[in-house]
Parts: structure tokens; C-alpha cells; sequence
């Protein structure tokens, strides 16, 4: 039933089909409503109980309604319901009964803030009941948002059931929404209910016709005689002044003022109002009222809605330069130039809308036209831009130009949002082999995953499978063939690799890692895990320069890795440049703050100044096994030959050479014969480094005040 597609006299005749009564509530006794008899004939007909309501479906769920209570089906028992809750929603279905709707409203809303206040839960025969009263108090969202909450409780009864689809049904109706209004009926029909409901939408629907046929009086006068020509042909102003064309002359006016104020939804149910009260034989009215539906649609960027009353309207009216321009309109929409132009036909120079319409086409023709040059230049950014643009003013219905966008995404690296594009067009057209070629291109190379994780193949997985899907379309679609075969490739050879790295056999690994390499040479961030991982093998071999080679590769196509950096630094220090592992680790732990890099960072200062310390073994000519005896006689030795005393005789330079060579004898003798200090000279410390620890170890043992009574001034 789309009521938006042709207004309500078309949903009127969807759901004119014959009813099943073998499905509806039946009484005892054989009468009009029924074929069947009922087994408790004392209760009389559901069917006649529900006449004095406005429509069968329209009244609230209790015991003195036809849907439930003692004339309906029996409600499940629910755990732990507050009797207040049964106690409001009683008071709710009388108050309903007495047509006060806001009243009743009240105490249903009280009834479900009882309920869940208890935790207990709320029977959907609640929410049913809701539905039914904002639906009379005209909350078309209220109501459709109940009564979908209603059918999602699993304590309805079949009756109930059918009040709620109807409701839901009746907004979606009333709000236009088409294809939830299909949805719903589509999941009546599973339910078996779908021939009452729409029964139940058509008597809504005649009742409401009746009643705005009934809101405009008709005069009474008494007719004069007629002449049979008069009879047979009514004149126009008879026609025009009759009560369904002024009401739809007004329907009209307010869907223009509707329009004027940039409400195109309100415009196209003002519209489509006028145009179900207008009566068939009024051709030229009825064309006018296209024509608006048509504008509004196309504002609302419903290019098939909009060419749908195009082609109605011009079928009444052939002249009407502006619709043939709006359905043109709608066919550019869809990427159909040839048959826009078709419309147009010759456009005559006379007439501007049609020259103009043309114009634009030839336009927005020439637009698409170097976007896709930009692109295939390799601009992405400008091509985006330009078909960003036809899409919010022309190409609003053409789904290729979808793709043109998402190519464009992948070209400048935003595969997030080729993901999201794909997805949107394969929920669309699931069959789309673009689309799932362009899916697969985003997740091969939004490949982030280190090479010796589990992870790295997932992504080569999930685009195999993308890929089998689109074979499964076009068995002969070269492209996908292709990629299929490099990403099933890749996670072979992924596997050895993992065999020779864990069996350590590197070179073989390296060889590997190679052999992946020629197999994604557009794919930087792969290369960039592969080269880190070749990078692991060569430092498993000690081939330090070739560490830094591979990680130089890996950082050039993607510096956001870490490892890495910590790679370059590892071979720095092995190649005793302490210096420059230090700025690699203080770079890095600029924009990388993480403790790990920052213990990294601590270990190559430490190690830079281990480097850079004095020999004191080299100073004194003694190995590092020497004995203590050994290291006093060769301070001995080594202090009388650079005593300052025996270097008067040199030049400034020389003396100042010998005093500061007399300094360092004296502190190799300090620090060797200390066995403290000596201890953690061993361990790497310099001369400051071990004066620092030492004082770090008084402070432990004394305190902070050096153990003063009284503790801390």
C-alpha cells in the first residue's frame, strides 16, 4: 500500500481485495460480519460490539472492549505487575470510553511508569492501549512509536496484535512514510493478519473520505429544470463550485503556502490531499496538482516519485512546458541525459523554461565529464569536490556517481569513509561488483596490522570473501580476478613466513618477505609492516646495517609504526652511535608517551654515558682482573709520572694535559679501590653516576633529614 506514490484513492483500491472472514472475530449467530459460528454464543458478536466505535481496531485493550478482556483473547500472566498498574489502565479504558482522550492518556502513561517502576515487565497490551488514544488525539509519531513497541513484546495476544499493526499501519499512513507503511503490511501478512488490517485501513480511509465531503454543506436549493444537454454536460463553474472541489481548491492553496515556506512534506500531503477530493473528470486541475506533487518531490530529491507525476501530468496536459522541464529534471536525476533531452525534444527558442532546461543539462553533462578527467589525472580532491557538488544539485538519484565519490575516498587515503559509501550503495544494490571491488581495495589497504600478528590476515580474509561474491555475479570480471589472487597469495605466503620465523630460520623469512613485497607494490601500509618485519629478522642476524635500510623503507611509507623506531635504535646502539640512539628515542617519545619508550629512553642515556666515561683500568695500565695490590702499585707508578711537579718544564698547554691526567689517576684510584663504588663502576656508572647512587643509598638508610631525632624540620 504506498499511499504517497498515488495518493489515498489508490490505497483505497489496494485494499479493496476480499477479505478472508474464516480470520476474523466471529459471534455465535450467522450475520452479515461473519461465517462462522462462535462456541460461546452467551457473549454476543466482537465483530457488532466494536460498531459504535469510529473504526474496528480503534479502541483501547480492557474489559469492556471487543480486543481483550472477557471478549477477547486471554492475556499471559507477567510476573510481579503492581494491581495499581491494572487499576490505571482500567481507569485509562474508561476514561478512553468517555472520549477523554487526554484524560486517558494520563492514567496509560501512569499505568507504564507503575509498571516499570516495579521493574516489573509492561505488558504490551499498555502500549497498544496508548496507541490508540494518541491516534485519536492525532500524535501520528506517538502512536506509530507504541504501537511498534507493542509488537515487540511477545505477550500479545492475536487480537491485540491486529489493533497494534492497524495503528502502526494508520500513522505510517498519515505520516506518508511508504516504506514503512510496506514493511509493517508485509509483516501483517507473516503474521497472517494482512487482509484485516488492510480491511481495517480501508473502512479509515472511506470514513475520512466521507467526512471531509461531509465538512463542506452543501446549499439547499431547489434545482432548476435543465435542459438534457445540461444534464448530460456539467459546466465547469457547476463543477468548480461544487464541495470536494473547494475543499480541494483549499488543500491546494495551503500546500503552496506550504511549499513557499520551504515545508516540502507538508506541501506534498497538502497536494496530495487536494488531488484525492478532486474528481476524475477535472483533467486540468488535476494536472496542475501533478505538476506541484512533482516540484515538491523533486525538492525533496525523489527523482522516480517526481517523474511518476511528471508523466501523469502531462498525460492530462501535453503543453505544460514547466512539468516536461521537471520530469527532464528527474531524469538527469537517474544519469539519464539521452532521454532528458528526449523530453525536451527541439525546445523552441521562444519558450525560456524548456531552453534553459536544456542548457542545464548540457551543463551538469560537462561538469561530470571533467570530474572524471580530474580523477583519472590523479586529483582526487578536486574530483571529489566536483561531484560533491552535481550530487547536492543534480545528480541526486545516480548511483554510479556514488562510486565516482568513493573512488575518490580511496585515492586520498580515507577508507573509512569508502566503507560507509560501499555499504550504503551494496544496501541498495547488493549485486553492485563495484562496490564490493572498491569494499575489498579500502580493507587491503587499510592495513595497519603488524606482520607477525594474527590480525594481518583478517583483512586479505574478509576481502577474499567480498571478492567471491562479486565472481559469483561475473565469473569473468578481470579486476577482481586479480586481486583475488594477490590477497589469497599473500595470506600463503604469510603463513610460511610465520613457519620460518618461529622455526628461526630468518633468511628464508627474508626471502619470504620479499616475495610479499612484489605482491602489494600500491600498498604502503603493508609494505611498511613487511619491511618492519624484515627489519626483525636482519636484527636476529645481527646484520645491523640492514636493520637500518629496512626500517628506513618501513618509516618512509608509514611513520606512525613504533616498532620501528625502537628497531633504529637497538642498531644504533649495537653500532656503539649511543648518541644518535638517544635522539631516536627522545623523537620518538615526543609523539609516541608511552612508559616502554620511555624506560628505552632512560636505558640509552645510561648507556651514552657508560660510553663516554673514563677507562679507569686504561688509566691505571691494569687489566679489569687486576688485584688491589696490583691497582695501588700502578697508581703509584702512574701518579709519580704525571705528578704536575715533573711537568714544570713543559709548555702551559702540556702542564694543564698533566694536571688533568694527574686528576683522573686519582679517581681511578678512588673508584678502584672503593669496593662500593667499584661495584657499580662495574655495573656502567660514571663517576657522577656513582656519587648520585651512593647518596641515593644514604638517604634510604638515614632518611630524609639523615636520620635527625625529630624527623623532618
Amino acid at each position: 500500500i504506498l499511499v504517497a506514490a498515488s495518493g489515498r484513492s489508490d490505497l483505497l483500491a489496494m485494499v479493496s481485495a476480499p477479505v478472508d472472514a474464516s480470520r476474523l472475530p466471529h459471534c455465535g449467530e450467522r450475520c452479515g460480519d461473519c461465517t462462522k459460528e462462535c462456541d460461546d454464543q452467551g457473549k454476543g458478536c466482537k465483530m457488532r460490539k466494536c460498531e459504535s466505535s469510529r473504526a474496528e481496531g480503534s479502541c483501547p485493550e480492557g474489559e469492556a472492549e471487543p480486543f481483550g478482556g472477557e471478549t477477547g483473547e486471554a492475556l499471559p500472566a507477567l510476573p510481579a505487575l503492581p494491581p495499581e498498574a491494572d487499576a490505571k489502565k482500567a481507569e485509562g479504558n474508561t476514561a478512553f470510553q468517555a472520549k477523554e482522550f487526554t484524560e486517558a492518556l494520563r492514567l496509560y502513561r501512569e499505568a507504564i511508569a507503575i509498571a516499570e517502576a516495579a521493574g516489573a515487565p509492561v505488558p504490551g497490551v499498555y502500549y497498544s492501549n496508548r496507541a490508540v488514544c494518541l491516534a485519536s488525539l492525532e500524535d501520528w509519531e506517538g502512536a506509530r512509536a507504541d504501537a511498534a513497541e507493542a509488537l515487540s513484546r511477545t505477550d500479545l495476544t492475536p487480537a491485540a496484535t491486529k489493533k497494534a499493526l492497524f495503528q502502526k499501519c494508520r500513522a505510517e499512513s498519515r505520516l506518508q512514510l511508504l516504506e514503512e507503511l510496506e514493511a509493517t503490511l508485509r509483516l501483517a501478512g507473516q503474521l497472517g493478519m494482512r487482509t484485516e488490517v488492510e480491511r481495517l485501513l480501508r473502512s479509515e480511509l472511506s470514513q475520512n473520505a466521507q467526512a471531509a465531503q461531509a465538512a463542506t454543506p452543501q446549499p439547499q436549493v431547489a434545482p432548476a429544470p435543465a435542459t438534457p444537454a445540461a444534464q448530460a454536460a456539467p459546466s465547469v463553474q457547476e463543477s468548480a463550485g461544487s464541495p470536494a472541489m473547494e475543499a480541494a481548491s483549499q488543500a491546494k492553496e495551503a500546500g503552496t503556502a506550504r511549499y513557499k515556506d520551504g515545508d516540502y512534506r507538508g506541501a506534498l500531503l497538502q497536494y496530495r490531499q487536494a488531488l484525492d477530493l478532486t474528481p476524475s473528470d477535472e483533467a486540468g486541475f488535476r494536472a496542475q496538482l501533478l505538476g506541484n506533487i512533482a516540484a515538491a518531490c523533486l525538492m525533496l530529491k525523489r527523482a522516480g516519485d517526481c517523474a511518476a507525476a511528471c508523466e501523469e501530468s502531462l498525460a492530462l496536459d501535453p503543453s505544460n512546458s514547466k512539468v516536461r522541464a521537471r520530469l527532464a529534471s528527474a531524469q538527469v536525476a537517474r544519469g539519464d541525459f539521452d532521454t532528458a533531452r528526449s523530453t525536451l525534444g527541439l525546445a523552441n527558442e521562444a519558450d525560456s523554461v524548456l531552453t534553459n532546461s536544456l542548457k542545464q543539462i548540457g551543463s551538469t553533462e560537462a561538469t561530470l565529464a571533467e570530474a572524471d578527467q580530474a580523477l583519472s589525472r590523479g586529483e582526487p580532491a578536486k574530483a571529489l569536490n566536483m561531484f560533491a557538488n552535481l550530487e547536492s544539485t543534480a545528480l541526486f538519484d545516480y548511483p554510479p556517481l556514488t562510486l565516482k565519490m568513493a573512488r575518490c575516498y580511496l585515492d586520498l587515503r580515507q577508507y573509512p569513509r569508502v566503507l560507509n559509501t560501499t555499504q550504503q550503495i551494496l544496501r541498495s544494490n547488493p549485486t553492485s561488483i563495484d562496490a564490493l571491488l572498491l569494499r575489498t581495495q579500502a580493507l587491503f589497504r587499510n592495513h595497519n596490522a603488524a606482520a607477525d600478528s594474527k590480525q594481518w590476515v583478517e583483512p586479505l580474509e574478509q576481502g577474499q570473501r567480498l571478492l567471491k561474491e562479486a565472481l559469483s555475479f561475473d565469473p569473468d570480471h578481470q579486476e577482481a580476478q586479480a586481486l583475488r589472487k594477490r590477497l589469497r597469495g599473500l595470506c600463503t605466503k604469510h603463513g610460511e613466513l610465520k613457519e620460518f620465523m618461529d622455526s628461526r630460520e630468518f633468511e628464508k623469512g627474508q626471502a619470504v618477505i620479499d616475495s610479499m613485497l612484489e605482491l602489494c607494490p600500491d600498498n604502503p601500509a603493508m609494505m611498511a609492516s613487511l619491511y618492519s618485519e624484515r627489519a626483525k629478522a636482519c636484527m636476529r642476524l645481527k646484520d645491523w646495517r640492514g636493520v637500518l635500510k629496512d626500517v628506513g623503507q618501513a618509516t618512509y611509507r608509514n611513520h606512525s609504526l613504533v616498532q620501528p623506531y625502537l628497531y633504529r635504535a637497538q642498531a644504533l646502539q649495537a653500532l656503539e652511535r649511543h648518541e644518535d640512539a638517544v635522539k631516536e628515542l627522545e623523537s620518538l617519545l615526543s609523539w609516541h608517551p608511552n612508559e616502554s619508550v620511555y624506560h628505552k629512553f632512560e636505558d640509552a642515556k645510561f648507556l651514552l654515558r657508560k660510553h663516554k666515561r673514563k677507562n679507569y683500568y686504561e688509566v691505571l695500565g691494569v687489566p679489569s682482573v687486576a688485584s688491589q695490590l696490583e691497582i695501588k702499585k700502578a697508581y703509584r707508578e702512574r701518579a709519580a709520572e704525571w705528578h704536575p711537579d715533573k711537568k714544570s718544564h713543559l709548555d702551559e698547554d702540556q702542564r694543564k694535559n698533566a694536571e688533568e691526567m694527574f686528576k683522573v689517576i686519582g679517581e681511578a684510584y678512588e673508584v678502584l679501590t672503593d669496593p662500593t663504588k667499584k661495584e657499580l663502576y662495574e655495573k656502567g656508572y660514571d663517576l657522577e653516576g656513582i656519587n648520585e647512587q651512593i647518596e641515593l643509598k644514604k638517604r634510604r638508610t638515614n632518611g630524609c633529614c639523615g636520620g635527625r631525632p625529630g624527623g623532618c624540620c
